[in-house]
């Protein structure tokens, strides 16, 4: 199995930063056994990004996660309410038909920036 094409985007407006797209897979494309995991993934793939913007999850203003099945969000709620208890960002929950890769279960994005 070759290299799984990327997806994900980052944008910088000003003091913005907007991660979006970011799903939890693994370097080649596996996906963890749990939603919960594959959420974890996927937030630590976008701290990486906002560290290099000198932001992290806390100052995440809104998120967004996309989902195949709304039944599976509960498994991944918790992991996105303590990765930003810190923030209480706006939350929006989409389902969708499918992503562009067959093993993703999830894709996040989110808009983050200092704190006014």
């Amino acid at each position: 199995m070759g290299e799984p094409s990327r997806h994900e985007t980052v944008t910088v407006y000003g003091d913005e930063v907007t991660c979006t797209d970011f799903n939890g897979l693994g370097p080649s494309g596996e996906r963890p056994q749990r939603l919960s995991e594959e959420c974890q993934a996927a937030l630590d793939a976008i701290s990486e990004e906002l560290a290099k913007h000198d932001l992290t999850l806390d100052q995440t203003r809104h998120i967004a996660a996309m989902l195949r099945e709304g039944d599976g969000f509960s498994q991944c709620q918790s992991t996105l309410g303590d990765a930003l208890a810190g923030a209480r960002p706006t939350l929006t929950l989409r389902i969708v038909q499918g992503f562009p890769d067959a093993n993703q279960r999830i894709a996040l994005s989110l808009i983050a920036s200092p704190s006014p």
